[in-house]
């Protein structure tokens, strides 16, 4: 599994020198305007649904991989107990594009601004930047877990292909660095579409308003058998929502620090 090695050169050059550095890889040409967008996606939106029910927390069934893909996550899981330290419970975050599914039910929000729109997950704490003034993904710029996205409007249709996404080994949704992601974000009228929630005959979700509808198709020539995966989020407003705290890495902390205390004591 790979975490993005860019990021690691860049810190260790010294001050002087990665400033430029860092300042160089996000030199772009900004044009922003103060336009009403076509759609206004900002609020606090959980899943209600998608089109690939089965997998485990909710979370889309994963595409068949490649003889490849199966090679390379086999190794991972025979090498590291991938079942028993599970990623998220060891506040790893998942990244593109697990984080748009909300793990466990956990809630996202969308800030949205003429020239980017910012969305903050509650789960892990993660954070996507959708630039819309007209950028190309810079030269040189490291991959990362959410990758790097940069949207443009198709009408009331908001278009968004993400590169630069990271390398991930392990259980679920694995992919290689070469992973592209093409979005589709639209607002329909819930009325118009089978609402099922996440597990049929369950119970209905409480929808006010219209719904975020997210059209993804995922392409991955390493670890994917078909050339593109097909999945549709739906997500509902939540109007008094709030996004909380996922800070599981404190007690992560705590446990080292308990077992710490108790070698202490235990060799006086």
């Amino acid at each position: 599994m790979c975490t993005g090695s860019g990021h690691n050169i860049i810190r260790s050059l010294p001050r002087n020198i990665g400033a430029p550095v860092v300042l160089g890889l996000a030199l772009v040409t900004t044009v922003v305007s103060s336009a009403e967008p076509p759609a206004d996606f900002s609020g606090v939106w959980l899943m209600i649904q998608h089109s690939r029910p089965g997998g485990a927390f909710f979370i889309p069934v994963e595409p068949p991989l490649s003889d490849e893909g199966k090679s390379i996550t086999s190794a991972f899981a025979a090498k590291y107990d991938v079942v028993t330290l599970e990623a998220n419970a060891s506040c790893v975050e998942p990244g593109m594009p697990t984080v748009m599914w909300g793990i466990g039910g956990t809630a996202m929000e969308v800030v949205q601004q003429p020239e980017r729109i910012t969305l903050l997950s509650e789960l892990a704490n993660q954070s996507r930047r959708i630039f819309l003034d007209g950028r190309s993904v810079p030269d040189g710029f490291p991959n990362q877990r959410v990758g790097y996205s940069i949207g443009h409007w198709e009408g009331e249709t908001l278009v968004i292909e993400t590169t630069l996404i990271a390398e991930w080994h392990a259980p679920r949704w694995p992919h290689s660095d070469q992973m592209r992601i093409v979005e589709r974000w639209s607002l329909q009228d819930p009325a118009k579409l089978d609402i099922t929630g996440l597990r049929r005959g369950g119970p209905q979700p409480q929808i006010q308003g219209p719904v975020l509808v997210d059209e993804m198709m995922m392409s991955d020539p390493v670890f994917y058998v078909n050339d593109a995966e097909a999945l549709t989020v739906i997500y509902r407003r939540e109007p008094n929502g709030a996004v909380f705290e996922d800070n599981c890495s404190e007690f992560i902390w705590m446990e080292a620090l308990e077992r710490k205390a108790g070698e202490t004591a235990a060799s006086k």
